[in-house]
């Protein structure tokens, strides 16, 4: 019978939630759409930037003396260069991106076989004009080559003889999916955290405080219905919702990292993102741990919102949780998945996203995943115990 009850406030509590509009657009669809665009955005804007700089890679030339560097430098497709008279200024006002300076004596110098000192001035807080320098560098490294192999060939000596080590590189995951792996073992921890802590927040807020301010809570506590049904009813609703929230900003980064020329590609020589290799037995280890933080807080939230007199008391007090749950997060935040250290997998919140990062990098510790459910059911108990107790006290219940 008070499973049947549980239930019915369940459906009840959940269809009142999903009648509000605003809660499904802000709650559902924008973190849908939000992060396709934002990466979107981004790839794209990181994609103009670079072919900006490729294509039109604007520098002054000083070189009195018309060095062969210089025409070298000239030489080269995608360059354009601009007169300066004032040379530091215009680099730190855009109008060029970097100024090479050549001495008049290069040519002698690299004859004589000097070390010949170039100067190149740059904006170091410019993106642009470190991209310019690295291509700028790139020329002259391919000039300084030259210049050996034409000294050794004087001598006859093979240039083979200056890189006695050739370096192959052989990774354990493809380029780009490693990248995606790195990428989203940053990303996923973060949103499943920060959403499973903030998806609850809205529908327990209306089931708690928002009741009791429009007061529909107390013809609730006069039906057949015991409190712990109502309250279990309650929790699961709010539990679902911030699971569908959860699911949905998750969704939308999955999304983002399938687009072609997107924030993700950027890590890819073809500019197109694979589709991740992630295990079966993954998802659902990421799944109940989604499922269980977000648990914690459908019960904590409840529990305050219970207790605050208004709707907007109410928001007072579970706005700083989202700010409370960074901290573990982004202290755990560059943690490399295969080194990390125990002692984090009983630190709350931080030991979840540990456990995410080793699974998505493939790593299955049997003791740090069971540290940190057994840590999280922990919570959710004592969470759960919390709002119990809020809602048993009449003091609480009807203080408006």
């Amino acid at each position: 019978m008070k499973n049947n009850i549980t239930l019915l406030v369940f459906k009840k509590e959940l269809l009142d939630i999903f009648r509000d509009k605003k809660t499904v657009i802000m709650s559902i669809l924008i973190p849908l759409i939000i992060f396709p665009i934002m990466f979107g955005v981004i790839g794209k804007s990181m994609n103009n930037t670079t072919k900006s700089v490729e294509e039109n890679l604007i520098i002054y030339v000083k070189d009195a003396g018309n060095s062969s560097l210089g025409q070298f430098i000239k030489a080269q497709k995608g360059i354009k260069f601009e007169e300066s008279s004032n040379v530091e200024e215009d680099v730190k006002n855009g109008k060029i991106l970097l100024a090479l300076e050549i001495p008049n004596d290069f040519d002698k110098d690299v004859a004589e076989e000097k070390t010949s000192n170039i100067n190149i001035i740059y904006d170091n807080s410019s993106q642009k004009s470190q991209m310019a320098i690295s291509k700028i560098e790139a020329f002259i490294d391919a000039y300084s080559k030259n210049v050996v192999s034409q000294r050794l060939s004087k001598r006859n000596i093979e240039q083979k003889l200056l890189t006695p080590i050739n370096i192959e590189r052989k990774t354990t995951e493809k380029e780009s999916e490693g990248f995606s792996k790195f990428m989203l073992s940053l990303l996923l921890p973060l949103l499943l955290v920060i959403y499973s802590v903030s998806g609850p927040i809205a529908p327990a807020t209306d089931l708690g405080a928002g009741e009791k301010e429009r007061g529909t809570l107390e013809p609730l506590l006069t039906t057949k219905a015991s409190r712990m049904s109502l309250l279990w009813g309650k929790f699961f609703a709010i539990t679902t919702m911030g699971l569908l929230t959860t699911l949905a900003s998750i969704s939308g980064v999955l999304i983002s990292m399938r687009q072609s020329n997107s924030f993700f590609s950027q890590g890819s020589s073809s500019g197109t993102v694979p589709t991740l290799s992630i295990e079966v037995k993954a998802l659902v280890l990421i799944g109940i741990i989604a499922i269980l933080t977000t648990m914690v807080f459908g019960a904590l939230e409840l529990a305050i919102s219970i207790y605050a007199r208004s709707f907007k008391e109410a928001q007072t007090y579970l706005t700083p949780l989202t700010i409370i749950a960074i901290v573990p997060v982004y202290s755990t935040y560059m943690l490399d998945a295969k080194n990390i250290e125990s002692i984090y997998f009983h630190i709350p919140l931080a030991n979840a996203v540990c456990v995410l990062k080793e699974l998505i990098a493939g790593i299955y510790n049997t003791q740090h995943i069971l540290t940190t459910i057994g840590w999280t059911v922990a919570y959710i108990v004592a969470s759960i115990l919390f709002a119990r107790f809020m809602f048993s006290r009449e003091e609480v219940i009807f203080r408006t």
